[in-house]
């Protein structure tokens, strides 16, 4: 495939290593493959262990390795890749997505419009198995096409760029163990825009067994709630425990509408419901202990 060699790379791309080299290996093969590859720097801030480092050593020498020898929360360990980045614009990638092939090149010549954040598509990767399709539409029904493209409030987290300037007033957020929802909410006070650009587009490469995922959407939820409520007085979080009981209802509700708009994937939702009322269930659960009592060691179980 062309490489594009213009001077210094523009974009650095970061991603936690939470999922082991199985995941690792095929998310940077796809790097490799990407059309403007030179025109971007690869950074790997890793939590899992020798596995990871053999396979980058061996086989990804342009990658910049990252480990961390302690438990890091995955947002502790992107605000370690994005202070080693040196780029102008920052992408973050999971560690377990498939990068289109232009990926990279879409990235830039969308920030040439001038909007500091930008998101793209999500798409699934794993679609033979009725689980695989609910934890997907569980997790990323908003960002899978069909999506307009222009202005939006909300961007994936699992595949978006920013200028590297707006992290100036915002790395402390990740490196307090607060989640991308914190980071974007600190971005838009600041008059930050986001943008939202279909052809930049990722395949959730990742399939979980149905415990593993109960215990994902639990501990997600709970360090979500703690989040929401950081700093708050009891009382007030207390009052949000109690909306809790009709969070599965509120949260399968809005994730109906949003795929039944979706034609494609309207027999999905179907296929899946049963599966999608345990997941809100589980998630309600979660919020409930996150803002009675904090987010525990949730954010450090995550990945």
């Amino acid at each position: 495939m062309e490489q594009q060699t213009t001077g210094q790379p523009k974009l650095s791309v970061v991603m936690a290593s939470v999922t082991g080299p199985s995941y690792l290996g095929p998310c940077l093969d796809s790097l490799e493959k990407q059309t403007f590859r030179d025109q971007a720097e690869v950074i790997v801030v890793d939590r899992c262990g020798e596995g990871v480092t053999e396979l980058v050593r061996c086989h990804y020498p342009r990658v910049k390795l990252l480990s961390c020898g302690e438990r890091k929360s995955i947002p502790e360990l992107l605000a370690i890749g994005i202070k080693s980045a040196q780029c102008e614009f920052i992408a973050i990638i999971e560690d377990h997505c498939l990068a289109e092939p232009y990926w990279c090149e879409r990235i830039l010549a969308a920030h040439q419009i001038h909007y500091g954040a930008i998101g793209g598509v999500v798409e699934n990767a794993r679609v033979d198995g009725v689980l695989d399709w609910a934890e997907f539409l569980c997790e990323y029904h908003p960002f899978t096409s069909p999506v307009l493209a222009g202005e939006v409030k909300a961007i994936p987290g699992n595949n978006c760029s920013y200028r590297r300037d707006f992290f100036v007033h915002c790395t402390d957020l990740l490196e307090n163990g607060l989640w991308e929802a914190s980071l974007h909410e600190r971005l838009v006070e600041n008059g930050v825009k986001f943008y939202c650009d279909p052809s930049i587009i990722v395949f959730h490469n990742l399939s979980f067994s149905l415990g593993k995922f109960l215990c994902q959407r639990y501990h997600y939820s709970r360090s979500y709630a703690a989040m929401r409520v950081r700093g708050t007085s009891l009382p007030k979080r207390i009052a949000y425990a109690g909306f809790c009981p009709l969070l599965p209802l509120l949260v399968l509700g809005r994730m109906g509408v949003r795929v039944w708009r979706k034609p494609r994937l309207r027999w999905k939702l179907q296929q899946t419901l049963p599966l999608l009322i345990v997941f809100s269930l589980v998630w309600a659960w979660g919020e409930f202990w996150g803002y009675l009592l904090g987010p525990g060691v949730s954010p450090q179980k995550l990945g």
